[in-house]
C-alpha cells in the first residue's frame, strides 16, 4: 500500500520560520512531494524558494502549470497565483481569490483532498485568521492526516488555533517536532481511498482538472446565503462541511466566516469613503452654483445653494465621524472564536 506522499503546507505570518525549520531537517530521501502556500503580496518577488534551497537538501522551486507531481520535490505557490493539485499534475493559474488571498491555502488542500485522499497529509502552521480550516477539513474528511502547529509554539496562533476548533486534527505539535513526524507519517500506509469520502470541487476546478473548458451552469455546492461577494457582488452560497462555514460566489471567490467579516469591513469602509467623496463634490458644485447666481444678482437663489451646501457639509463631518470612530468597521477577534 503506498504511502502518504503527498504533504500541503498552509502558513502566513511567521511561517518562514517554521518551513526553513522544518525543510533543514528534512532528508533528501523523503519519498513525497511538498507543496508549500505561504501568503504572500502578489506585486513582491517571493525568495521563499531560493530560502528553502539554502537551508535543505530537498530542491524547492516555485510551481509551474502543467508540470508533473514528483516525490522529493518541494513547490512553492507562486505570488498572485493559486496552486491547485491533479492526478499526476501540478496546476497553476491566476484563480479567484479565496480568503482574500492568491496564492490561498484552502484550494491548494482542497484539491489535493479530491484527487489524492487518504494519501495527503495537510499541515497549517504559523498565521492569521483562518485561511486553511475549511482546506484541512476536506483533507480529514477525505481520509487524509491532519497537523496542525501548537498554537502556543506559533508566531501568530490563529491559524492554527482556527483549525483545531473545527477539524478533528491527528497531531498538534511544536515546529521542532514536525519534521519528525512528517517524516513518520510518509512511511504509514494509507487507507484504501473510498469514492464517497472524496472531498467536492466547483466546475471550474473539475474542468481544469480534466483539460476541458469549463461549463457554464447553476453551481452544484453549497445554498444561497443571501449574501453577496464583496469582491464581484455575486451571490454567496453558503457550504458547510463539518463544523466549517465557507461562503463562495460562482466565479469561484471564498470567503469564511471570519474573512467575510474582514471583507464587508472593508466593503462598507470603500462605501462610506466613496459616499463622503461624492458628498464634498456635490458641495463643491452647489458652491459653484451659488456664485454664478450671486453674479448674476440672484442673492435669494444663491442663499438656497448656500444651505443646500451647508447641509451637505455637516453630512459629510458626520460619515466622516462615523468612519473615524469605526463601529462598523471594528476588526473581528483573532481568538479562534
Amino acid at each position: 500500500m503506498p504511502g502518504h506522499d503527498i504533504i500541503v503546507i498552509g502558513a502566513s505570518s511567521g511561517g518562514v520560520e517554521v518551513l526553513t525549520s522544518l525543510v533543514s531537517r528534512l532528508p533528501e530521501t523523503l519519498p513525497a512531494a511538498i507543496f508549500v502556500v505561504l501568503h504572500v503580496r502578489p506585486d513582491v518577488p517571493s525568495l521563499l524558494p531560493a530560502i528553502l534551497n539554502r537551508v535543505g537538501a530537498l530542491p524547492a522551486a516555485h510551481a509551474v502549470d502543467g508540470e508533473p507531481i514528483r516525490s522529493g520535490r518541494i513547490y512553492v505557490a507562486p505570488p498572485g497565483k493559486q496552486i491547485y493539485l491533479h492526478k499526476r499534475r501540478v496546476g497553476v493559474e491566476l484563480g479567484p481569490r479565496e480568503n482574500m488571498h492568491r496564492p490561498a491555502i484552502d484550494p491548494l488542500f482542497r484539491t489535493a483532498a479530491h484527487h489524492h485522499g487518504s494519501r495527503v497529509i495537510g499541515v497549517i502552521a504559523s498565521g492569521a485568521l483562518d485561511d486553511g480550516t475549511a482546506g484541512l477539513q476536506a483533507v480529514k474528511g477525505a481520509g487524509g492526516i491532519a497537523v496542525v502547529q501548537d498554537p502556543a509554539d506559533a508566531v501568530c496562533a490563529s491559524m492554527p488555533a482556527h483549525a483545531m476548533a473545527r477539524v478533528a486534527v491527528d497531531h498538534c505539535v511544536k515546529a521542532v517536532d514536525l519534521p519528525a513526524l512528517l517524516v513518520h507519517l510518509v512511511g504509514v500506509p494509507a487507507p484504501e481511498p473510498s469514492a464517497r469520502m472524496q472531498a467536492p470541487l466547483e466546475k471550474y476546478e473539475e474542468a481544469a482538472s480534466t483539460l476541458e473548458r469549463a461549463v457554464i451552469g447553476p453551481p452544484p455546492i453549497g445554498v444561497e446565503s443571501g449574501l453577496t461577494c464583496p469582491e464581484c457582488s455575486g451571490i454567496l452560497r453558503e457550504v458547510r462541511e463539518g463544523d466549517v462555514l465557507q461562503f463562495r460566489c460562482r466565479v469561484g471567490h471564498s470567503y469564511s466566516s471570519e474573512t467575510m467579516l474582514e471583507a464587508q469591513g472593508e466593503a462598507v469602509e470603500k462605501t462610506l469613503w466613496t459616499a463622503v467623496r461624492s458628498l464634498e463634490e456635490r458641495s463643491i458644485l452647489i458652491d459653484k452654483l451659488a456664485e454664478n447666481a450671486r453674479a448674476h444678482g440672484h442673492d435669494g437663489i444663491a442663499a438656497v445653494f448656500d444651505d443646500r451646501s451647508m447641509a451637505f457639509s455637516h453630512d459629510v463631518q458626520m460619515l466622516r465621524a462615523l468612519i473615524g470612530r469605526g463601529r462598523a468597521l471594528e476588526p473581528v477577534g483573532h481568538d479562534g472564536s
